[in-house]
């Protein structure tokens, strides 16, 4: 804590490009490549990692419900979630199946989780674009994701796109992407996120004026 803010707020309170340059000085791999936000004027959230990790796997019966609505898998995620989480699932990139939609966002929503971060696509975008749910994700397919995958795990370390993201991690995530901040290094991360920020502040005040002397010396 500092200030009465916590570790989340705190994050919160920067762009995820800033975010991700302190991960990059601390030689950490934290930028989620190849996911975006499915809305525009979302905002900024930052919460704490539900890592969720699904398998591929055609026509298991196991998984299998009828129509439409959600899927056997993805139960365990809606009854695992809670406020100040944020879910982040690997579905292995897959573009052919989506295994988060409408009714899950509303759910999440009314749970307090902060937001879905997809490894694979989503579905019913104009359901979560209407509702207000923030959702980043590879892209959209309307296909059911039953019929493909099967539950893996939950609340145990996953990798996305070479980043580890564990349980409790930070996400942060906004219109430019997501960021993964391990919470055992938030605020080493925090501390470097001030520093560039100034630096930020002072090329900007100097680009403003045309009076950029030397990029090394701020």
């Amino acid at each position: 804590m500092s200030g009465g803010t916590s570790i989340a707020g705190r994050l919160a309170a920067h762009p995820t490009a800033t975010v991700s340059d302190a991960l990059d000085e601390l030689g950490l791999a934290g930028a989620l490549s190849g996911i975006r936000a499915q809305r525009e004027g979302l905002g900024r959230i930052c919460g704490r990692a539900l890592p969720v990790r699904f398998v591929r796997k055609s026509n298991d019966p196991q998984a299998y419900r009828f129509g439409g609505g959600v899927g056997k898998p993805l139960e365990v995620v809606l009854r695992t979630m809670k406020a100040g989480d944020v879910v982040v699932m690997d579905l292995d990139g897959a573009a052919n199946a989506s295994a988060w939609g409408g009714l899950a966002s509303r759910l999440a929503q009314r749970r307090g989780v902060r937001g879905t971060i997809l490894w694979g696509t989503c579905r019913d975008l104009e359901e979560i674009r209407a509702v207000g749910y923030p959702v980043w994700a590879v892209g959209v397919c309307p296909r059911r994701s039953r019929n493909e995958f099967a539950f893996g795990s939950i609340n145990e370390e996953i990798r996305i796109a070479g980043v580890a993201v564990r349980p409790g991690d930070y996400v942060v995530a906004d219109e430019s992407g997501a960021v993964v901040v391990p919470h055992d290094r938030a605020e080493e991360t925090l501390a470097l996120v001030a520093r560039i920020d100034a630096q930020e502040r002072a090329l900007e005040e100097q680009v403003r004026d045309d009076a950029v002397a030397s990029w090394d010396q701020v």
